[in-house]
């Protein structure tokens, strides 16, 4: 979650400065002591991402709006934040939220199940306050997902209920 919360920073960053990432995906986002989100290669200003006519991005992290634009929407901000939510759904499940392979492989299945199903179930074990804020960002419609900013503010107090490191372990409450 504390990754989670510096990804957030990040696509906010990238929002205010009118840029939307569009492949926000486990293997561009590098863990270290200050997490960063990397290859900006397919990134585009919000204008030239409303503006596309054909897929970019990587399958299992598109959003509704990138799988077949414009007939399915114009990406922007709210895709990064779709590929954040599908990114934290597969670090707290060990799976992705729509299974694009079994979907493309059915007779006459979807390329993108994502445009039709909703996510496969969570962990029952996974409390409410770490399955809401990632089904929220995985919400079908671009408008009803949480901005970046939205989507920090619910996985902040998660982050801060956290056991604190100190040297030789871990301190008590």
């Amino acid at each position: 979650m504390p990754l989670a919360l510096q990804v957030c920073s990040a696509l906010h960053y990238l929002s205010v400065e009118d840029v939307v990432h569009l492949d926000v995906k486990p293997s561009n986002i590098i863990m270290g002591s200050s997490p960063r989100l990397i290859d900006l290669s397919i990134a585009r200003t919000t204008t030239e991402a409303a503006a596309l006519d054909h897929v970019v991005g990587t399958d299992d992290y598109l959003s509704p709006e990138q799988c077949d634009p414009p007939a399915t929407g114009s990406p922007g901000a709210p895709a990064d934040v779709w590929g954040l939510g599908a990114t934290l759904y597969r670090a707290c499940t060990g799976f992705l939220p729509f299974d694009i392979k079994a979907a493309q492989n059915r007779d006459g299945g979807d390329r993108w199940p994502q445009l039709t199903e909703k996510p496969a179930a969570m962990p029952r074990d996974l409390p409410d306050t770490v399955t809401k804020p990632i089904l929220a960002a995985l919400e079908r419609q671009p408008e009803d997902r949480p901005t970046a900013v939205e989507l920090a503010g619910a996985l902040e107090p998660l982050v801060a209920s956290l056991p604190k490191p100190v040297l030789g372990g871990f301190r008590r409450r």
